[in-house]
């Protein structure tokens, strides 16, 4: 690197300056008092990244890439670069090589660390960004200069790594036998049954440690299974008491919207809630009062009857399309033989060219080996690409053990696996009655314990910085 000092800048400028006027009448040399950092890009970086050896144990070792896609805003008001999108964990900081161009033939140079020597920036040479740094433009006739703040922003986590954080244990929320969770209104609402009412108890989500009872606007108790019969259509509740259809923002204040035609609520996307009538059949509905069939692609004999879930997303390809998941298992009595839970999808198109689609079981392949097993008590939530499910011991013929595992599906459902990344609590106290996922609008991942009262909550560090971004 050639090192210059700032006062020798000048004095190049100005000798460049009188060296153009002494040429012929043919110099076409143009020299400007303005100028500005027009781009600033990272060509290479140096990652150091981890590994498993044969023997099982963790090994570095360093890669040089590419960074050209990582793009910086140049804010020429508050004179500040920087990048929206961090650079992957492991980014060597110190050694960062990049490529700066200037508006009018400006100089570019970077400001010493200590001193107030500048430094010519070069594109074949790395320079130290673990700490940001002040590039200074000076205009071609070397009038005036303009000075940037510069910060590189470097991932200080792995993308694949998830901590449990326990919250406390809840005496309400110990009460409980079976429990779903639902986040709304800034609020953890968890409905639990204590085997002859559903209740409710809410938290803040920033908290997640004091529970507090919610009390209904409705007259009359809960039967011990409306727990389960709880959706959320956009940002509110619905559930059917006493032949009406209710919702709520909150939890707590129900209105009436209707008088249903199905007897049970069993998913919902953001246009449409889904239930079934008394054949067993599914019925749709946009506003709570007109309700229509809803097409199945095979038999209604295998939608699920008890512990049903459901989770809503957005397709990546088409913003007006969502796919709806529907989780549970059959009656035991009648279907002892199933091993596995059923599963359905449902694509809820709302463009203007909307088809209505048919729900799709998810026939069970016999050479398919990571089925989700049938669970008593499964608990089923959406969070980021996954799907995420966990229960009890198994059901008829599953002989699975309870609170075994989390179950992640980034396939639609198809296939569930044990991920290394998503595995349970190491502490957590797998005697309760039920677990509870549910996931926030900052992508927690929260395990809610009935029987335990245990608060569990967790996120996976890319879900984080997608939020923050």
């Amino acid at each position: 690197m050639r090192r210059i000092i700032a006062p020798f800048l000048i004095i190049l400028f100005a000798a460049t300056s009188l060296v153009s006027c002494l040429k012929d009448d043919d110099d076409k040399s143009t020299y400007y008092s303005d100028t500005a950092l027009s781009m600033f890009q990272i060509n290479n970086i140096i990652v150091t990244k981890t590994t498993k050896s044969s023997q099982g144990t963790d090994s570095t070792y360093k890669v040089q890439q590419s960074a050209a896609l990582y793009d910086f805003v140049i804010d020429q008001e508050k004179r500040e670069v920087y990048n929206i999108d961090s650079l992957p964990y492991g980014t060597d900081g110190t050694k960062i090589l990049v490529y700066v161009s200037t508006l009018n033939n400006g100089v570019a140079g970077i400001k010493s660390l200590v001193g107030p020597d500048v430094t010519t920036i070069s594109s074949t040479d790395t320079l130290d960004f673990s700490v940001p740094r002040t590039i200074i433009v000076r205009s071609s006739d070397g009038r005036f200069t303009r000075e940037y703040n510069v910060k590189v922003n470097i991932h200080k986590q792995k993308a694949e790594d998830f901590k449990w954080t326990m919250l406390g244990t809840s005496t309400e929320l110990a009460a409980f036998k079976a429990l779903r969770a639902f986040n709304i209104d800034g609020k953890m609402v968890v409905f639990g049954s204590d085997g002859t009412n559903t209740t409710a108890v809410q938290a803040d989500i920033s908290d997640g440690k004091a529970w507090t009872p919610v009390t209904f606007s409705f007259n009359g108790l809960l039967s011990a299974d409306m727990y389960q019969q709880i959706v959320k259509k956009g940002d509110r509740l619905y559930m059917i008491h006493n032949g009406k259809l209710l919702s709520s923002a909150d939890g707590a204040s129900w209105d009436e919207e209707g008088t249903p035609a199905v007897k049970q609520l069993v998913a919902a996307s953001s246009d449409k809630l889904y239930g079934v009538d008394d054949s067993g059949e599914m019925m749709s509905s946009s506003d709570g009062s007109a309700w229509n069939a809803d097409g199945l692609d095979t038999d209604a004999s295998m939608l699920p009857t008890t512990d049903i879930n459901y989770a809503c997303s957005t397709l990546r390809t088409n913003k007006d399309v969502e796919s709806v998941m529907l989780v549970g298992n059959r009656d035991a009595s009648v279907y002892a033989a199933d091993t596995a839970a059923v599963i359905w999808n449902k694509l809820d198109d709302t463009g203007s060219y909307a088809v209505n689609l048919p729900w799709a079981y998810y026939s069970i392949d016999v050479k398919n080996k990571y089925v989700l097993p049938r669970l008593a008590n499964l608990s089923m939530t959406a969070c980021g690409d996954y799907l995420m499910a966990l229960g009890g011991k198994g059901v008829g013929a599953c002989t699975k053990k309870a609170y075994s595992q989390i179950y992640t599906s980034r396939d639609g459902g198809i296939t569930w696996q044990n991920e290394a990344g998503f595995q349970l609590p190491d502490t957590i106290d797998k005697t309760a009655t039920m677990m509870a996922l549910a996931t926030d609008d900052s992508n927690h991942l929260w395990i809610i314990c009935g029987g335990t009262g245990q608060i569990w909550r967790g996120r996976l560090n890319s879900l984080g910085w997608m939020t923050e971004e």
